[in-house]
This record gives structure tokens, C-alpha cells and sequence, in this order.
């Protein structure tokens, strides 16, 4: 296991800490794998890899949550014949914790197959977190470590009723999330948790891999220190579902991922949380080690 979080400063808050994380987290095995694919790891393999933010996307059939990209299926195994199912990938995300309590992970909740349904998430609360909660971070408040340690901190996707949040925490608030298909846009967008507290989103995943890494990625790490506080975070997408006939996720994956290998993180300002398709673990180490650089006055 590689530690990102371990020798970090308690008051840092979570939002300026460099976090390496994945798109589409449970694609290792799936179905339409040259459309769906979007990473060679388990969840277990990432965990230890150096990855602490996942996305989650699912899809429900009476009370039963699966893993899904859109369409696509995920499964546990290379013979695609056991359905992933989110007990499953809970259960490495627990375990991962109580071995190592000094971590953190950061937990993208989404539906991603049927229709978009406000009791989506009620349902998902009721089978995986009531009676858990001391297991999350459920606020809808932008934590410092000291308050997340060892935990799940909850970033959901999902949108409720007013009625449930009234009476439950549900986690850090990124339901109104704005689609950023097309072709020739560029420009973050943001998402606003509550009143004060507002994240900066990269997620233009129809570009081609160069475009995306000239005109939308770079021009996104140049500036997105300026969002990060107390009351900010800064989400940079760097994966792309657009491909050249012919060519896999994977090709443009290898693309954006080998220039953000030559770009030089800033060493005195957090860049933010960065999910990628097909990361290598020389890629996770370059975020995670970033860190070290930028706190390097007040490690433990």
C-alpha cells in the first residue's frame, strides 16, 4: 500500500490535497470493453496502487446496486461471468481502511443506467450507510483531514428531496452536476454543494486527447490552485470517450496520460483531485508524491 495521506498535516483540508483517483473505477472487466473499458485494475489493485478517489457509477434492480458504465456490465472476473456487484467493491474499501485508519477515500456515487430517479439514492442510503454512519463522512462540508480520517467521505451525484436531506446527511453535494459533452468546448464548469461552497469541474469528455490536454486539462491545472479553500475544490477529469475509428480508450488514455507525465505540478499549491482511464502506478505516485512537496513544512 502505497500511503497518501499518513504523514500529511491533520488541518489540511481535503480539498487541497492532490488526489489521484480513477474514471469509471469498476471497468476493469466489463462488457463492450472497447467502448466501456476505461481501467486495466481491480478496485483492490487501485486501492493499493495509490488511488483514493473512485468513480462509482450504478445501476439497481429491486434492492440489488451493480456496477455499470451506461450500458456496459461490470463484472469481478476476466471471464465476465460474476456480476460486480457495490457489496463487493464496499467490502475492499472497508477492509483498505480498517487496515489503514490513517487514509482517506473519497467515494463518487452515481446512477448511471435508467432513468435519473431522486429515491435512487434514499434506496442506496438505507442498504449501505444507515446504521454505518460513522463509517462516511456525510456532510455536506468540505473536511480537514483530522475529520476524515479512516473514513469514506461521500461525493454524491445523485439528487434527492428536499424531505430526505431535511432529516439525513448525504454527503458532499455534487447533484447538479452539468453535462460537458461536445465537441469543441472547453471550459470548466461549476458546481455548486451549498451557499458558500463551490467546486470547479473539468469533465469535457468528447474532446479528442490532444485537444483535450492543450486546450482544456493544461489551461485548467494553470489556474485551478485559484479555487481551491476552504470553501472550494478544484475536479479535473483527464479521461476521454472520444476515439478515432479504429482506436481504443486506451490509445487515447496513453495520449493525455504521457503529457501529464512531462507537466510539473505546482509545488507550492494543490492542482486538485484528478481522476484518469488506464493510470499507471509511476502516474499515481507523480500525484500522490505531490503532496509531500507542497506540505513539506508541516509533515508529520
Amino acid at each position: 500500500m502505497k500511503s497518501v495521506f499518513k504523514a500529511l498535516p491533520d488541518k489540511a483540508y481535503l480539498s487541497g490535497i492532490n488526489l489521484p483517483g480513477t474514471h469509471d473505477s469498476c471497468t476493469a472487466y466489463c462488457t463492450m470493453p472497447n467502448m466501456s473499458r476505461c481501467q486495466s485494475m481491480t478496485v483492490k489493485e487501485q486501492l493499493n496502487a495509490g488511488v483514493r478517489l473512485f468513480d462509482i457509477r450504478l445501476g439497481r434492480k429491486s434492492e440489488e446496486f451493480f456496477l455499470v458504465h451506461s450500458l456496459a456490465t461490470c463484472f469481478s472476473d476476466a471471464e465476465n461471468r460474476n456480476v460486480l456487484y457495490f457489496d463487493e467493491v464496499l467490502d475492499n474499501f472497508k477492509a483498505f481502511l480498517k487496515e489503514n485508519p490513517e487514509e482517506i477515500l473519497v467515494i463518487s456515487v452515481k446512477q448511471d443506467r435508467g432513468i435519473m430517479s431522486r429515491g435512487f439514492f434514499p434506496k442506496f442510503y438505507s442498504k449501505y450507510i444507515k446504521g454505518n454512519e460513522s463509517e462516511w463522512y456525510l456532510k455536506n462540508e468540505n473536511p480537514t483531514l483530522a475529520e476524515c480520517r479512516g473514513k469514506m467521505v461521500l461525493m454524491r451525484r445523485c439528487k434527492v428531496w428536499k424531505g430526505f436531506l431535511r432529516s439525513k446527511e448525504a454527503g458532499l453535494d455534487f447533484s447538479e452536476w452539468k453535462d460537458q459533452d461536445g465537441k469543441k468546448k472547453t471550459k470548466p464548469l461549476p458546481v455548486i454543494l451549498n451557499k458558500e461552497t463551490v467546486a470547479t469541474v473539468q469533465d469535457r469528455y468528447g474532446l479528442p486527447a490532444e485537444m483535450k490536454w492543450k486546450e482544456c486539462i493544461y489551461p485548467f491545472f494553470e489556474k485551478s490552485s485559484e479555487s481551491i479553500g476552504e470553501k472550494g475544490f478544484a475536479v479535473s477529469f483527464l479521461s476521454t470517450a472520444h476515439r478515432q475509428a479504429g482506436k481504443t480508450i486506451f490509445e487515447s488514455a496513453e495520449k493525455v496520460n504521457a503529457e501529464f507525465m512531462k507537466y510539473e505540478l505546482k509545488k507550492d499549491a494543490p492542482s486538485g483531485w484528478m481522476l484518469f482511464d488506464f493510470p499507471s502506478e509511476e502516474l499515481l505516485d507523480k500525484v500522490r508524491e505531490s503532496n509531500f512537496e507542497i506540505y513539506k513544512e508541516s509533515l508529520k
